[in-house]
């Protein structure tokens, strides 16, 4: 009789371990490194043209400069600047209107922990972590005047 007891023990010892395993694999298939993407209304900016006033002296200006930004929380301007030729003569017209910009995002359990800017205005520029042409990205960041902090949601 003992000897059953054992063997039912060590099977469901055996059983539970398997079931947190899977629990284990099922949570991280679910909630890490989760790829998205988003979609967004952005401004163009074109060759220093920024609201808040240009990221670079005018003698320092790269050619072909292109920053799209959008309003982000609590008064943030939310942006990400590019230095290309064929993305800079695709959105001419549309100096300080707004586009579409599409973002490939990845997250860990709701968190967003990186981004690439997928596409702005049809334009592609990235798919998931493949950027197209990695020569033409340049920053990104967030703009404020006054104190305080702001965030710009990427979810």
């Amino acid at each position: 009789m003992a000897q059953t007891n054992g063997v039912t023990r060590k099977l469901k010892v055996r059983i539970v371990g398997v079931v947190l395993t899977v629990c284990a694999l099922i949570a991280f298939c679910f909630f890490v490194d989760r790829p998205s993407r988003r979609t967004y209304q952005a401004y163009v900016a074109l060759d220093g043209n920024e609201p808040w006033g240009p990221l670079y002296p005018p003698s320092e200006q790269p050619p072909n400069f292109v920053v799209v930004y959008r309003a982000g929380h609590n008064g943030v301007v939310c942006f990400d600047t590019f230095h290309s030729k064929d993305l800079h003569n695709v959105l001419l017209s549309k100096n300080g209107k707004s586009v579409t910009v599409e973002y490939d995002t990845w997250s860990e359990f709701g968190k967003v922990y990186g981004y690439n800017v997928h596409s702005v205005d049809g334009v592609l520029l990235a798919n998931g972590s493949y950027v197209f042409h990695p020569e033409s990205l340049g920053v990104n960041g967030v703009s404020r005047k006054g104190a305080g902090t702001g965030a710009c949601q990427r979810l």
